[in-house]
């Protein structure tokens, strides 16, 4: 690392902590300033953490995410040097199947994938995200971890602002520790695909939120959390969609009854149509793509013998075996690693924070009061949406690290429901929340 790029991150540093301690847009509702420049430079230094592990531990630089990305992306970003017209059709996607043009995609190495289930290519977004950042990062590293910290930060911040708003004021000091998670930090501070599926699901929460009170707000983030989170993670998005239409449903009735009922009616109505889909178009076979995900996953898991790999049920691609298998997808994904599977620090500390977020919930359910119906409606939406993707990613995902990383971004929705209904009465320290 060069004194030039050296100084060109500090100088970015300052930038990006003076934007977020003047602009309230970027800041945690409820607490002083000081509080999101703080978490935001804790992210940083993860940043650097993650780059150091993959670099001088884990050095395979080619195949792992936190280096190929920007690997590619330094190829795309020279070819705007060599040809202006291919990089503008690259960036696009429009005309990229000419002759010069996929010639320079074919000097990318993960621009192409072996395989891919999903309508997009997600490698694609993320390899091109940086390469329009690298005409501002002059091509430095660290810069990009400080705009992937910086992103991934904006998304919590729309996130828990926009779900805080219907709670308590008191229990907004419950974001910080949510935020601190190690598998938390660590996944959405890297340059890797979650720091964009963060702003995505920030934006489409929010937005969603919106959409009864602002509309034309609502409506504009809401396309844009969709855009963003289609062509970066699109199983997270069919996840997401049956909730959504179960929370804009009316329901003539506030209590927990009939909106329980409300959501079992859209998900058993939309998982049908979901299931049967490919009856009447023959392309999108939901059964048939996870139970190829499931096997190129585990294909993958063989061919580079991973450490923590796990034994799980095969899928075959119909709606019965997907239904069996989905509960214990889900229990694989909020309770392991268990502590004794542990075999390496990385493990160890997820199987530690799986016992805190347990005592977490657990703390929350005796602390709230399940009697009053009120916000059911969006402890339901932020629960169901999270579950029905973690049951996905439980039944489809063969090794332990994988699924601790994959379980971050939808972590903080998971938890931040249960801090909805909340009754706890514990003083939030004067020096972090504003009066």
């Amino acid at each position: 690392m060069t004194a030039h790029q050296i100084l060109f991150t500090l100088l970015y540093l300052a930038i990006f902590n003076v934007l977020i301690y003047r602009v309230k847009a970027f800041q945690f509702k409820n607490f002083k300033p000081f509080v999101s420049v703080a978490l935001f430079n804790i992210k940083f230094v993860v940043g650097l953490f993650i780059w150091f592990i993959y670099t001088f531990y884990y050095k395979d630089v080619q195949n792992n995410d936190v280096h190929k990305f920007y690997s590619d992306a330094l190829v795309l970003r020279n070819v705007a040097s060599e040809s202006p017209r291919d990089f503008a059709q690259i960036i696009t996607g429009i005309n990229i199947n000419d002759s010069s043009s996929q010639q320079y995609c074919a000097t990318m190495k993960n621009w192409q994938r072996n395989f891919d289930e999903a309508p997009f290519n997600e490698n694609r977004t993320v390899i091109r995200l940086n390469a329009l950042l690298m005409f501002l990062s002059a091509k430095t590293y660290f810069v990009h971890i400080l705009f992937m910290c910086f992103i991934s930060l904006l998304g919590w911040i729309l996130l828990s602002n926009s779900v805080l708003s219907f709670a308590n004021n008191q229990n907004a000091v419950l974001v910080i520790p949510i935020m601190l998670l190690p598998s938390v930090l660590f996944w959405t501070s890297g340059i890797l695909k979650e720091p964009l599926l963060v702003l995505g699901l920030g934006l489409f929460v929010s937005g969603v939120l919106n959409l009864r009170s602002q509309i034309s707000t609502g409506l504009a983030k809401t396309l844009a959390g969709f855009i963003i989170i289609l062509f970066t993670k699109f199983f997270v998005l069919a996840c997401l969609l049956p909730t959504v239409v179960a929370f804009l449903v009316p329901s003539n009735d506030s209590g927990w009854r009939k909106i329980l009922f409300k959501y079992a009616v859209v998900h058993i109505v939309l998982l049908t149509i979901a299931f049967n889909l490919q009856h009447f178009i023959p392309r999108i076979n939901l059964p048939q793509m996870l139970a190829n995900k499931q096997m190129h996953s585990v294909k993958e898991a063989e061919y580079f013998q991973a450490g923590s790999r796990i034994e799980i049920p095969p899928l075959l691609p119909n709606a019965q075996s997907i239904l069996k298998i989905a509960p214990m997808g889900l229990w694989n994904t909020l309770t392991r690693p268990y502590p004794w599977e542990g075999k390496n620090v990385m493990m160890l500390a997820s199987a530690l924070e799986n016992l805190v977020i347990l005592g977490f919930i657990l703390l929350c359910i005796y602390f709230s009061n399940w009697k009053d119906p009120y916000n059911a409606n969006l402890f339901l939406f932020l629960i169901s949406s999270s579950l029905v993707y973690f049951a996905l990613i439980g039944m489809c995902t063969p090794v332990l690290g994988n699924l601790v990383r994959y379980k971050a971004p939808l972590l903080p929705i998971f938890l931040l429901a249960f801090t909805i209904h909340l009754k706890i009465n514990s003083v939030v320290p004067n020096f972090l929340v504003k009066k």
